[in-house]
Formats: C-alpha cells, sequence, structure tokens
C-alpha cells in the first residue's frame, strides 16, 4: 500500500434478524479507528453507535461515497434493499476500486431467494463473472479451503479441472499467509476412507487425486481423512484442502469455535467474512464477535501490504 492512502472498507451487516449488527458494532468498538482507513457499511434502519466514531447516515449509495474520508467517521447506508443487494452494492464499488475489501456479516440461504438461492460466495462468483471461487477457512491452529462448497452430498463430484485450479489457487494464496506457513505444502484429503487403500474402499484416489498430484509437487496427498487433522499435522501445511464441505468445517469449527474466519478465493478482490451462521436464536451474552474482528483485522492488514485480491 502506498504510504498514507487513504482506504475504505465496505462491510455487509448480513440478516437483520441475525447477530451481524451486533458483532458488527462490537468488532469497530474493539477495533476503534485506524489510520488511513475508513468503514462503509450497509445495514437495515438502525443506526449503528460505536465510542470514538461520529456515524454518517446515508439513504444513496452515490451520496454515502461523496462524504470526505474520515477515519473517525462511520458511513452507514441504510438500505430497504435486500442483503443480497447490499453485497452487490459493495461488490460494485470493490470493482471500481471505491473500497479495497469486503468483510460480511452471516446470510441465510432463504434471505437470498431472488437470487435462485445462490449463497454469498456463488452470487459474488456470478456477479463478478469469475471462473472459480473457492471458500477458505482460516484459523490459528490450520487452514481449509473446500473444493466443493454448499454442495449437497449426493452432487458431491471431484472434478479434475477444478482440483487443478484449486491447487494452482491454493499455492499463489499461500502469501495472505504467515510467512511460516508461505513454502509449507498443501495437504489434500482423500474422499474416501482410508483414502481408498490403494483402490480396496474406492477408486477416486487412484483415478483422479494421484494423477494430478504427482504433477504438483507443492501438494501432498492424498491423506486419510480421518487422521489427517492431528495436532501433528497442523503446521506441516499451508492449507487442507477438503473435497465437500463437511469434510473440512467439522474439523476446523471444533477447533476454533468461531476464532477463525472465512475467505474466498479466486475472486477480483479481497472478500473476508466470519466463520459461523446468523445465530438468530442467541442472547447477547452468548454472541461472540471475535471472528468479524479477525476478518476486519485481516482485511486491514491485506490492504497495507497490497494483497488486495481474494
Amino acid at each position: 500500500m502506498k504510504k498514507n492512502k487513504k482506504n475504505r472498507l465496505a462491510i455487509s451487516v448480513g440478516d437483520q434478524k441475525g447477530v451481524g449488527f451486533h458483532i458488527v458494532k462490537e468488532a469497530l468498538k474493539n477495533l476503534g479507528w485506524q489510520k488511513n482507513f475508513q468503514f462503509v457499511i450497509w445495514s437495515h434502519k438502525e443506526t449503528l453507535k460505536v465510542p470514538h466514531f461520529k456515524t454518517q447516515v446515508f439513504k444513496k449509495v452515490e451520496e454515502a461515497f461523496q462524504t470526505p474520508f474520515s477515519e473517525k467517521h462511520l458511513i452507514q447506508i441504510q438500505s430497504k434493499d435486500s442483503v443480497g443487494d447490499w453485497l452487490l452494492e459493495a461488490s460494485n464499488k470493490a470493482l471500481e476500486k471505491k473500497v479495497s475489501a469486503l468483510i460480511t456479516g452471516p446470510v441465510r440461504k432463504s434471505s437470498l431467494k431472488k437470487y435462485n438461492g445462490l449463497g454469498q460466495t456463488d452470487l459474488l462468483k456470478k456477479f463478478t463473472k469469475s471462473s472459480e471461487v473457492f471458500m477458505c477457512f482460516r484459523g490459528s491452529s490450520f487452514n481449509v479451503i473446500l473444493l466443493n462448497d454448499h454442495t449437497p452430498f449426493s452432487k458431491t463430484k471431484v472434478s479434475k479441472d477444478k482440483l487443478k485450479n484449486l491447487l494452482d489457487t491454493a499455492l499463489k494464496s499461500r502469501s495472505f499467509l504467515a510467512k511460516k506457513l508461505q513454502k509449507k505444502k498443501v495437504a489434500v484429503l482423500g474422499l474416501n476412507p482410508h483414502a481408498g487403500e490403494e483402490g480396496l474402499l474406492g477408486t477416486e484416489e487412484e483415478k483422479i487425486l494421484k494423477p494430478i498430484l504427482e504433477k504438483h509437487p507443492e501438494a501432498e496427498g492424498p491423506l486419510s481423512p480421518d487422521s489427517a487433522f492431528l495436532q501433528k499435522n497442523w503446521g506441516k501445511y499451508s492449507f487442507f484442502i477438503a473435497l465437500y464441505h463437511d469434510q473440512g468445517l467439522i474439523p476446523f469449527k471444533m477447533i476454533h469455535k468461531n476464532r477463525g474466519f472465512a475467505q474466498n478465493l479466486g475472486l477480483p478482490f479481497l472478500r473476508l467474512g466470519v466463520d459461523h451462521g446468523t445465530g438468530e436464536n442467541l442472547k447477547k451474552k452468548d454472541i461472540s464477535h471475535t471472528s468479524f474482528l479477525l476478518a476486519l483485522k485481516e482485511a486491514i492488514r491485506c490492504t497495507r501490504n497490497s494483497l488486495g485480491k481474494g
């Protein structure tokens, strides 16, 4: 980042009935204002009041972006539109380079019915016309990338082309990580029990995974899924590539307990978010803002280090 460059970061609070508004407020309260950064927040009608900040409320996006830059002023766009509309408005500003990153709160799929049930990742992929966008979950113990994300298990496929694309993306994305992990190999999990047991418990490993991995010396696997996430392996790899949603997220969430964050890989801009759901039934005392705070801090770090694409 150029010295003293002014950066705006876009925030979508997520579902109105969920925890998004609360976690954004608490995360900003904890973080405080940051030199050369201003936060632009899409939300519903409640005004965001955060200590040490003054909130400027707008109804229209263009008016909001015409206001002078000030680190200590929050720009809040109070919109009657759907959360999907907020996401696309913020993404458009990222494509126009009016914001340096997009940080999102949790959203239910049913809230995006207007967009044919696409989740936030798929909606962003379609809007930006990106060829492939992958969900990555980053934590202090290990990092996971999903080959297939919110796909019904009956429709889960291990595509050779998609796996090649993911391996290339993962290797390039090591630059986001701590220096100690940037040269570590990428681990690929097997699809079947014991990674197929040399074809006795399934043939995907022999027919699909191994031929691709042999051409990627910086990748290792296929690892047996039932032992891949043992603690002794955490520091050995930059990323674990899970072939379907629960294969990667069950161990990630068990270990990190909402102390990790999500990142999209493959978008033309940086998009980060929480690693949890909307939590509509939670009481305030049970709501943790840690995941959103980590995502916010990472957006600032990446922007400062010119790691702009996600």
